[in-house]
């Protein structure tokens, strides 16, 4: 027997809508319901149907892993606030009132989804409704070939042929059981030591057997934490490996026929022990390469000619040299002073003409009283006084922006967050090309903010007295997978050439991936301010405490507490949405450091040019910021064209 009710209300199930499915991306069991209400209106009177919905349909969404009992979905699992904690998946709805969160339980049985529980805010009692619903469904219509199976049990009479992705978590084995070589179509096997990241304890694991290359369509393998100290020669058969992660075993060296695999693109051997790596490598599909925290001394050239590596994340080695080319590499992941010991870190400038000079006073508060009183204030009143000099010294002279009212378009050139660019005519919108599996042509960049040069001329002395600037982003999805020209920052020195944005009718298909083809547009208001370092990530970002603020390196206690008694305070004196020449919240490397690393140069040598928190349509990952940073010698030159940019998200 089929029914939906809530709040003892029947609703009608399309059972063509209605369906269960192996999704292709969560690779876990989908159970997609929709029904409709009878009653619009008293639905939407009680709180229960959101006022956008006008057709009455109600679609629930439901994942589920750990399902598999030959053939037949069996489990029952227990959501809060829409989420189980225990496999992580989620219970999502469309058509109801954007509060309401499923609790209850969700089962399933003999072909059967059963859900009992209430929907409700999670953090109030009303609205309240009760939900009952029990669906059949025809598990012989399932094809398990994208399902995750969770462990070799729950293989257990599954169909040899449709078991194409496997995880194992701490498996008690020391070699690799026979029965995975019956699943001749496997193509992702994750064994996994699900402990703490800091207990050092591996997986029995060692041996991965010969047998191995028969696993033919294999396009992934991950261990981590495992007892493995040498791969099968067998591993070269493996022609179809893309992604291959063994981290934090114990391997020493690796088959050679491993660095000629044609389609591995990442390949991540951090925390092992390899002492060398061949001067021999075809690796022509290879983006990243991790191998971090080994034994190695030196790099090979024959790496840097692979024709597609992006990435070398190389720090915790005991490198005694790295070949001059790795120099100009920016993709050689180091420490700074691991940079600085190996390579010559010096900037070349964005032109690559050398740096000129420029005046660091430009960028500090502490010469302008009236702007540090405040801070002085904060200093005395929280008993700072014996570190006044080194905290002024590091305060920052900022332009603070606020959005304030919906951009119409009405002005050219205003300061703008969101929407279209006030470009010239004759300056076309920036693009990219992007070639990947499903998304192959031209993408626009995200138009992120308009800066009016002019209009902030009074409140600092580092941006062009003239002019405007204009900032552009691919997309918050390339982070991490293609950090290329993730940024584009144009400067036009002549205000009287601006052309209104309108003219742009840029749609959504037409960008990466941009709701409506534009963030929301907003005009904003500009201000001086004052901006203090954030010291959460202080052993990250030694470099903060040179010069004066020398005094402030090893007081460990005195920075924990600074949060409270002085970074919080000055940063409520006046809040800012957007800022130029500020300092950003950081739990690692700061993004100056992080331009230092990439880019070379010192890190206290680079400015935060634009700092763009999550507001309105911003969102950086959950609720962080985005920032363009730039070295003081290209701004001082007027140069843009060599713009880092990074995020800090939590």
């Amino acid at each position: 027997m089929c029914y939906f009710i809530i709040d003892g209300e029947n609703y009608l199930i399309d059972a063509q809508e209605s369906q269960w499915s192996i999704g292709k991306m969560s690779h876990t069991l989908v159970t997609d319901i929709t029904v409709e209400s009878t009653n619009i209106e008293r639905d939407k009177q009680k709180l229960l149907l959101s006022e956008y919905n006008d057709d009455g349909r109600i679609k629930i969404h439901i994942e589920a892993s750990s399902i598999f009992n030959w053939g037949i979905p069996t489990g029952s699992f227990n959501y809060h606030e829409d989420k189980d904690a225990d496999t992580f998946t989620y219970f999502r709805k469309d058509g109801l009132e954007f509060s309401l969160d499923f609790f209850g339980s969700v089962t399933y049985e003999s072909g059967s989804v059963r859900i009992q529980g209430e929907l409700k805010p999670p953090y109030d009692k009303k609205p309240s409704f009760n939900v009952d619903v029990s669906i059949q469904f025809d598990p012989a219509l399932l094809d398990w070939r994208h399902y995750r199976f969770k462990s070799l049990a729950e293989t257990s009479g599954a169909d040899p042929h449709q078991v194409c992705l496997l995880e194992i978590t701490n498996p008690s084995f020391r070699d690799l059981p026979s029965e995975i070589f019956d699943f001749t179509n496997l193509e992702y096997l994750s064994i996994v030591n699900k402990t703490n990241y800091w207990n050092d304890i591996k997986l029995p694991l060692e041996n991965l057997t010969e047998q191995f290359g028969s696993l033919k369509m294999l396009k992934g393998l991950s261990v981590n934490k495992a007892s493995i100290k040498q791969l099968p020669v067998s591993f070269a058969e493996l022609a179809l490996l893309e992604n291959l992660n063994l981290s934090l075993c114990e391997i020493q060296e690796l088959p050679e026929s491993i660095w000629n695999l044609p389609k591995l693109q990442y390949m991540i051997l951090m925390g092992n022990q390899l002492t060398t790596i061949p001067d021999e490598i075809q690796l022509p599909a290879l983006l990243t390469l991790n191998i971090e925290k080994s034994h190695l001394t030196t790099l090979p050239i024959s790496l840097l000619k692979q024709p597609n590596l992006r990435t070398i994340k190389a720090s915790g080695n005991p490198f005694e040299y790295l070949p001059e080319s790795f120099g100009f590499f920016k993709g050689l992941e180091l420490t700074m002073p691991e940079k600085k010991r190996l390579l010559d870190t010096s900037y070349k400038g964005a032109d690559g003409k050398g740096t000129i000079k420029w005046d660091d006073t430009v960028y500090e508060a502490v010469h302008d009283k009236t702007l540090i009183a405040p801070v002085e204030d904060i200093i005395k009143e929280n008993k700072l006084g014996k570190y006044k000099k080194a905290l002024l010294s590091l305060i920052k002279r900022t332009v603070g922006f606020n959005q304030t009212e919906h951009e119409d378009y009405s002005e050219i050139g205003n300061h703008r967050f969101g929407g279209r660019p006030d470009l010239p005519q004759d300056i076309i919108f920036p693009t990219f090309h992007f070639h990947g599996k499903e998304k192959k042509k031209q993408f626009h960049y995200e138009f992120i903010a308009q800066i009016n040069c002019e209009q902030i001329a009074h409140l600092q002395d580092y941006l062009p007295r003239t002019g405007s600037l204009f900032f552009f982003f691919k997309s918050i999805h390339f982070f991490g997978f293609d950090n290329n020209d993730l940024a584009k920052v144009i400067y036009i020195e002549d205000n009287s050439t601006l052309a209104s944005g309108k003219r742009f009718k840029l749609q959504e298909e037409d960008f990466f991936e941009l709701f409506d083809g534009e963030y929301a547009p907003y005009k904003a208001e500009a201000f001086v301010s004052v901006s203090v370092p954030s010291f959460y990530a202080h052993h990250q970002n030694t470099y903060l405490f040179e010069g004066k603020a020398k005094s402030l390196a090893d007081k460990e206690d005195l920075l924990e507490d600074l949060y409270e008694t002085y970074e919080e305070p000055v940063r409520f004196l006046k809040e800012f949405d957007h800022a130029v020449n500020s300092y950003g919240f950081t739990q690692h490397e700061s993004p100056e450091l992080q331009a230092a690393l990439s880019l070379k140069g010192n890190p206290q040598d680079w400015i935060i040019l634009l700092q763009v928190k999550s507001r309105g349509d911003f969102q950086w990952g959950d609720a962080g910021d985005l920032f363009f940073v730039i070295h003081k010698s290209d701004l001082t030159k007027k140069d843009f064209s060599n713009v880092f940019i990074t995020m800090e998200s939590s």
